[in-house]
């Protein structure tokens, strides 16, 4: 099946702010996620946002104390769309509040509906 990839506005500002080069890592991420869409953890209460831990080797933490990455999968037109919606180092910040998922949540669903105007570039 044909997995498509779209990042949402915030990854791309936060990817290229981050002194880490977390952006470096998306050809990994996004091959990982072509053969298992399902890789990361899916978050309770939030149906359809699921985590992932980065490891990043210019920070040389490990998966545990790298990035985090949020993103949703969903199939439409016989393909598989996977949204990059959130990430951020978790030396700056633990986890989201319940808020920020239910921002998530609905900017996924605004990608979902109009895909190509967030396609990976």
């Amino acid at each position: 099946m044909d997995v498509r990839f779209h990042c949402e506005k915030r990854v791309r500002r936060s990817g290229k702010k981050s002194k880490h080069g977390v952006l470096e890592t998306c050809p990994t991420i996004m091959r990982v996620l072509r053969f298992n869409p399902q890789y990361g953890v899916s978050i309770p209460r939030f149906e359809g946002l699921r985590k992932m831990r980065l490891q990043v080797p210019a920070l040389n933490a490990g998966k545990s104390g790298g990035y985090r990455l949020i993103y949703s999968v969903r199939e439409m037109d016989e393909a598989l769309h996977v949204v990059f919606l959130e990430t951020w180092f978790k030396g700056d910040k633990e986890d989201l509040s319940s808020g920020e998922y239910r921002d998530l949540e609905a900017v996924a669903a605004s990608v979902f509906a109009q895909p190509t105007l967030y396609d990976w570039e």
